[in-house]
């Protein structure tokens, strides 16, 4: 098979082979791991997720609506749209001359609870919607509709 001057089958360079195997190799590894498997893909569970907002100005709260879309700022994609709204009380924090802290309420705010209807896969840790995952206390800059606001996750369930 490899003869004496280290060929194999009397035409191949044995360290060649060797080398050629190991970069089809890398390559078979790299399209699997990259291109991942064309399976079927899990189907998408319907979720509502809650978010709240402590303090919102009155007058981006006044662009809330009913069915308008919903979109993560910070990873630019759209999870989900608005099935409901909830405005109350701003729950709004300061210091105060010694130093302590005191709740304070702020004319022109508002708290904001959102609700929104998702469709992606529930787990362990929270809800992925469109690749991002979403737990409870997750907090992050959204856009409903033209209103822009900063809120945190504070409900996810699946829709039954």
């Amino acid at each position: 098979m490899i003869d004496k001057d280290g060929k194999l089958f009397g035409k191949v360079n044995l360290i060649d082979f060797i080398i050629v195997l190991v970069l089809v190799a890398l390559i078979a590894f790299a399209a699997v791991k990259f291109l991942g498997s064309r399976g079927e893909a899990a189907p998408l569970t319907e979720i509502s997720i809650s978010f709240y907002g402590e303090e919102v100005p009155e007058y981006v709260t006044e662009y809330l609506k009913e069915g308008t879309s919903v979109r993560d700022d910070n990873k630019d994609i759209t999870i989900g749209s608005v099935t409901g709204f909830e405005l109350g009380e701003p729950l709004g924090y300061a210091t105060d001359a010694q130093g302590e802290v005191q709740q304070v309420i702020r004319n022109g705010y508002k708290s904001v609870v959102l609700h929104i209807t998702a469709y992606g896969e529930m787990g362990e840790h929270g809800a992925t919607v469109n690749g991002a995952l979403y737990g409870v206390g997750h907090t992050l800059t959204l856009y409903a509709g033209q209103a822009k606001m900063y809120m945190k996750v504070c409900a996810i369930e699946p829709v039954s």
